[in-house]
Order: structure tokens, then sequence, then C-alpha cells
């Protein structure tokens, strides 16, 4: 069952000043924030957000007027096109304004929505789950997981923050890529290619609280671990047992 927004017109147009997100106080972000404001009706889904979103986007990518045109619309757009074209950029800052001054069941619908549209994650409600082992809150046992395949998967699952969208590349990563990285790079992690990863993989457990701020979604590393393949362990050799080939 889908959960409305209520008085979505006010939420974009005049956020609350007491609140502090990313983004706050940058004009361009404001008038981001106004645009979409101007045009969505004032009861609204997730899913009708995001096809607001959609084509607000594109008129800005294009540079033109195709979704809205009335007269305040305009003069926001075309403050807008004056002060940035970095387009990326306000959107990366979006799911942080959102999860402040929407309410949770509202926020937990509307994000997936948006990365599957805007930022090209693999996470598909069909995706195999292997299950993950949490020995406390935000700390997984990755013993029974290959470390690449963990890595490939906060990877795809995470998105660009602030200007991580000069870096971001919505190319998906896979286990051979990732042990190319781990070789090269080792295996703490603070951001990869502008998106946050907060990792540390030199141990069998990590901690994951991090990554799932800085990505805005509580849960995401965990259900990203999930889907990595569980490893099969050899079983431990009896006294005098041989090994046959």
């Amino acid at each position: 069952m889908s959960t409305y927004l209520e008085n979505a017109k006010k939420t974009f147009l005049s956020p609350p000043q007491n609140l502090i997100y990313e983004g706050q106080g940058l004009k361009a972000f404001e008038n981001f924030l106004k645009l979409l404001g101007y045009v969505i009706p004032n009861k609204i889904n997730a899913e009708e957000l995001n096809v607001y979103l959609t084509f607000l986007v594109n008129d800005i990518r294009n540079q033109n007027l195709g979704f809205h045109n009335s007269k305040e619309y305009k003069k926001i757009f075309k403050l807008f096109e004056e002060e940035t074209t970095e387009i990326d950029k306000w959107l990366s800052y979006l799911p942080n304004f959102l999860k402040r001054v929407t309410p949770k069941e509202f926020y937990q619908e509307f994000i997936p929505i948006f990365k599957n549209s805007f930022y090209e994650l693999s996470v598909e409600d069909t995706e195999e789950d292997y299950g993950y082992i949490e020995i406390e809150p935000d700390v997984i046992d990755i013993s029974n997981k290959n470390k690449a395949d963990v890595l490939a998967a906060l990877y795809n699952h995470a998105k660009p923050v602030g200007m991580g969208v000069v870096q971001y590349d919505p190319t998906p990563i896979n286990r051979e890529i990732a042990e190319k990285i781990l070789k090269q790079m080792g295996y703490n992690f603070s951001y990869l290619k502008g998106r946050p990863i907060k990792i540390s993989l030199e141990d069998d457990i990590i901690v994951v609280w991090a990554y799932n701020r800085d990505n805005d979604e509580d849960g995401l590393a965990q259900r990203a671990i999930a889907t990595c393949p569980n490893i099969k362990k050899k079983a431990e050799k009896k006294p005098y047992q041989k090994e046959y080939k």
C-alpha cells in the first residue's frame, strides 16, 4: 500500500529552517526544490513523485520547459540555469533532504525507486538472497563470504554523494574487478569512484553503520551483503584422514 506525502508543495517550497540537511543554504539546491514544489500536487505518493522528478530532470538537462511553463516556474527555472548545470549534484542531495522532511514510511518507499531510476543500481526484488550474519546491530560477520563479492555488492548498491557525482560511474563492478581493486588499493575504503563505502575489509567482521548513514538507507549494507553467495568451506580433516582426489 502506497504512503502519501501530505502538504507536498509546502515541503519543497518552504522546508523547515531548523533542519540540517546536505545542500542547505545553497541557492541552486533551494531553487531545485522549488521547481519540484511548483509542479507536484499537494498530495503525492513515492512513485508519483519520482515521475514528476524524472520529467523535471529531463527539462533541466534538455534546457526546455516541456514539463511545466507557469510564470513562477519559468522564473525559477531561469535562475537555476544561470547558477548551475550540475543537476546530478543536486539530485545526490535529495535523499538526505527527504529523509529529514518526510515520514519514514514515505522515504523508505521512495529511495529504492529513486536509486533505480537515476543511478542504475542492480537492486532487484528477484535478486537471490543468500542471507548475512549480524552479530550485533550494524556489525556483520563476512567469514562465509568472498571479500571481493562483498566489496562489489557494497559498491553497486551505493550512490554518489555531493561532489562524488564528478567521479560517478554507473557501471556496476563484479568479483574480478573488485579483486583487482583490493589488490591495488588495499582493504580500507572511504570513497570509491564518488560512492561512500566507509568499510574496512581487513578482518572477517565489518562495521556498516557509516555506509548506511552516508547512503541514507538503514540496512542497505545488510541487504547488499545478503546478495553475496556463501563460501562452501572445506570440512576439517579428522586425525589421520586421507584426502582423495
